[in-house]
């Protein structure tokens, strides 16, 4: 009859409880790239609806197609109005901002009536 652990199960437990705390940490890790993320896309749809709800109050005699670059928050914004009939404006705002290494946009279109 053998008392206690040996040294061969108890590296094994140890190697186990490792992986499971690397899995972890590498979800947690995953997580909250994705939420920063999800955050950047929500401020730049917002920018977007504020932009075409800005433009829409100017009226379209007013309202003229336009850029801004925000070098704070490095989101870059254009915004163009077409007139392609009588009566009716076509807004398109375009975000752009820089994530994981690559230029991600997001375009909001819209119309108004003159």
């Amino acid at each position: 009859m053998r008392r206690g652990l040996s040294i061969v199960e108890v590296l094994v437990a140890l190697m186990v409880l490792t992986v499971g705390l690397l899995g972890v940490a590498g979800a947690s890790a995953r997580s909250i790239k994705v939420g920063v993320a999800a955050v950047r896309e929500r401020r730049a749809t917002q920018r977007a609806a504020d932009r075409v709800a800005t433009l829409a109050s100017q009226g379209c005699s007013r309202a003229r197609s336009g850029s801004l670059v925000d070098s704070v928050a490095g989101m870059t914004e254009r915004w163009t109005l077409t007139m392609p009939g009588a009566g009716v404006a076509l807004i398109d705002a375009d975000v752009q901002w820089a994530a994981s290494g690559r230029t991600r946009s997001i375009t909001l279109r819209s119309a108004m009536l003159c």
